[in-house]
């Protein structure tokens, strides 16, 4: 009987369904509420922490995190230090990235004064416009074509609040903002000037685009591989409802500290 157990646990320890060893460090933006940022004692939230905690619970897979300004982390991990969150998918990014599964979908949003309101129909029919978007982020292949034709002008800085300045001063058409209204409550909360006139800007309707983001694994961090138990991990959580969970009770108390706490936003 002893032999049995011992050859069972033998078979336990060669199973491939036993949780994984591995450990993948990830950079994610500091300051992405609500899908990642670091509080006040500098420890990770948002959603996809929350569903990263449930990929490590379902596969065993542990993740490390440096959180950093956008940029940084997105060039940190464009040189193979890590993975990132976060992520959109890019043709030109798939060439250095394999990509789980969609983590998150991010409700993209124009927002311009409402002196100046348009229904949202197309990037075609923006032709001309002045739009400000957050330095180093990407809003998919349209969007890059429609900035390359040049169709669109774009302004790009990390200081969101103060391209919202600008709009309100005529010197841009639109700010692009994600995700939604998290991300609009979010810079008005964040300058006294805007907050007091709120009033005085409209989210377009409707939206841009819901804009998928992913876990991107540098190729040549030799760790792609993780890919695929991620993945199984991701279809579980969205499957049985965990993910619709999290999301929820993140951005419903994320929207709750915005309103008592106005942030400092990028």
């Amino acid at each position: 009987m002893r032999q049995l157990f011992v050859f069972v646990c033998f078979l336990m320890l060669l199973s491939p369904s036993l949780k994984a060893w591995e450990t993948l460090h990830i950079f994610a933006d500091d300051n992405a509420i609500p899908k990642n940022w670091l509080d006040e004692n500098g420890t990770p939230q948002g959603i996809n922490i929350e569903v990263l905690q449930e990929v490590t619970r379902r596969t065993g897979i542990e993740f490390t995190y440096s959180f950093v300004p956008w940029n940084r982390a997105y060039e940190s991990a464009r040189k193979g230090w890590g993975g990132i969150i976060g992520l959109s998918k890019t043709q030109e990014r798939k060439i250095t990235f394999d990509y789980s599964q969609p983590m998150y979908f991010d409700e993209l949003v124009f927002v311009t004064s409402r002196d100046n309101v348009f229904s949202f129909t197309g990037l075609d029919n923006m032709r001309g416009y002045t739009i400000g978007v957050k330095r180093g982020a990407s809003y998919g292949d349209d969007f890059e074509l429609a900035r390359e034709l040049g169709l669109l002008s774009i302004l790009e800085s990390p200081d969101r609040a103060g391209q919202m300045l600008m709009l309100s001063q005529g010197r841009v058409d639109a700010v692009l903002l994600s995700p939604g209204k998290i991300a609009f409550a979010s810079v008005m909360a964040s300058n006294d000037w805007l907050t007091d006139h709120l009033d005085e800007f409209v989210i377009v309707s409707p939206a841009y685009k819901l804009d998928p983001n992913y876990l991107g694994i540098p190729k040549i961090l030799g760790k792609s591989h993780l890919i695929a138990p991620i993945n199984t991990a991701l279809a579980e959580i969205f499957e049985d409802g965990t993910h619709e969970r999290i999301v929820k009770r993140v951005t419903d108390a994320a929207v709750r500290d915005i309103q008592s706490s106005p942030p400092q936003v990028n």
